[in-house]
């Protein structure tokens, strides 16, 4: 047998099995919808030719197709259809529109056949009736299709009055620069989900409470995607690497990737109880330890450590103005000696030491004077300067950010380059880091970081 007839016999095969309970009255009594093929009847008005009225029939089959989608959208719905044209009766895929009194999307139905059709003359025109067919996977897809963009709208709106900087719509109510609102919803959020015989929803309440006290400042929303329920969070570049990192490290999940979809296995039993525990016993996100150098340059090149005065400042606009609180920790000290940091063997020792280390997050900070000689020919005298910087580690996802310098630019004019002049005027230096006079200032480089926790 040749391949172009063993194709046609496999496509009447297909067409047979798929179609073979359709019933002789079907135009009155359309077959029952099945797990593998769902139906419509397209009836069109008594029109001039027989092919108009099929190409209309085969519309309104369509259009009743879609409104069986439609049924699955939580608010009221109005579907329409587009299709590129009628020739064979027999295509493949076709858009669909459908507004709902919130959003607008457009749902591709691929896979649509004609199982049947009829015509009858009746009121001075060929009346036609098409029953259209889809596979039920193909309808499927096209329903998870639209209860994932409805999700995504609600998810969309929730954030909205909680980020003022959130993507903004676009004239046709989209987010602005994606064609949908799930396009929007796959880049701009992470989503967290549990593949598990379990009941998941004990699992989901524990990753609310995981969520905020991984991240205070995140907004957590619950709605169903992919077919099952889920926890949805804003801004994905900040919040997803850290996300995956610290399920991960729980050694309790298998945690896949699917862009910024992170879909959770229980590796054993028990996962849940572990889960709980884990959740119960993370490290408390408002508390901080600081720890760091701070040095004064001398004339004579050699520098002198000057305390805890910008450490102490640290902590003081960390309560005050972020709610951390700072605890203490006794550290080696070799990692911070000699006037440098060791800022790598110092995180090293903490996460060798994480079940001791009391703090959720370590800030290292290395401020500085810079001695200027002056120019006596101009008549400009000696100054002094300060600046600050400081890394930020997260013992729970390990991620690491490095602040901005503050700097007070060289403002300060020595008298003169005693000892304890430069001493006095470089301590005055280091502690206007904190005045808000000072542009970046202390407080402007520590938000910098802390807005990204």
């Amino acid at each position: 047998m040749n391949k172009k007839l063993m194709g046609s016999v496999f496509f009447i095969f297909s067409a047979f099995s798929l179609f073979a309970q359709v019933p002789a009255n079907w135009e009155a009594s359309p077959p029952a919808d099945t797990a593998a093929v769902k139906y419509a009847v397209g009836i069109s008005l008594p029109l001039a030719s027989e092919q108009d009225a099929y190409k209309s029939a085969w519309n309104n089959a369509l259009q009743n197709m879609a409104s069986s989608i439609g049924t699955h959208v939580r608010g009221e719905s109005e579907i329409t259809v587009r299709s590129s044209g009628y020739d064979s009766g027999i295509e493949d895929a076709f858009t669909v529109s459908v507004e709902t009194s919130s959003f607008s999307v457009q749902v591709r139905l691929s896979g649509v056949r004609e199982a049947a059709r009829k015509t009858r003359q009746e009121g001075g025109g060929c009346v036609a009736y098409v029953l259209a067919a889809i596979n039920g996977e193909d309808y499927a897809k096209a329903v998870r299709y639209m209860e994932n963009e409805e999700a995504s709208f609600l998810a969309y709106r929730f954030f909205a009055q909680k980020v003022p900087a959130i993507t903004p719509l676009d004239g046709s109510g989209r987010p602005q620069a994606y064609p949908d609102f799930y396009s929007w919803l796959r880049n701009d959020c992470v989503t967290l989900s549990l593949n598990t015989a379990e009941n998941p929803a004990p699992y989901l309440a524990q990753l609310d409470i995981f969520a905020k006290k991984l991240y205070r400042n995140c907004s957590v929303f619950a709605e169903n995607l992919e077919g099952g329920p889920a926890r949805i969070i804003y801004d994905a570049p900040r919040y997803h690497d850290g996300l995956y990192k610290a399920l991960s490290g729980m050694g309790i999940f298998s945690v896949s990737r699917e862009n910024s979809r992170l879909v959770l296995a229980p590796q054993k039993s028990g996962g849940l109880a572990a889960f709980r525990a884990a959740v119960t016993n993370m490290k408390d996100s408002s508390k901080i330890f600081v720890t760091g150098v701070e040095v004064i340059q001398m004339e004579k090149g050699n520098v002198v450590n000057t305390g805890n005065l910008v450490i102490n400042q640290f902590k003081t606009l960390a309560a005050k103005r972020f709610g951390m609180n700072a605890v203490n920790y006794s550290l080696p000290a070799r990692f911070t000696g000699g006037g440098e940091i060791d800022e790598d063997g110092l995180i090293a020792y903490i996460r060798a030491n994480i079940a001791a280390f009391p703090a959720r997050y370590a800030a290292v900070c290395y401020a500085q004077t810079i001695l200027e000689p002056g120019m006596p020919e101009y008549s400009i005298g000696p100054r002094a300067g300060a600046s600050c910087r400081f890394t930020l580690y997260d013992v729970v996802t390990g991620e690491v950010f490095h602040s901005d310098t503050s700097a007070t630019n060289a403002i300060f004019t020595l008298a003169d380059t005693r000892e304890q002049t430069i001493l006095n005027e470089s301590r005055a230096a280091l502690h206007y880091l904190y005045d808000v006079k000072n542009q970046p200032g202390l407080a402007e480089i520590m938000a910098a970081v802390f807005e990204k926790l």
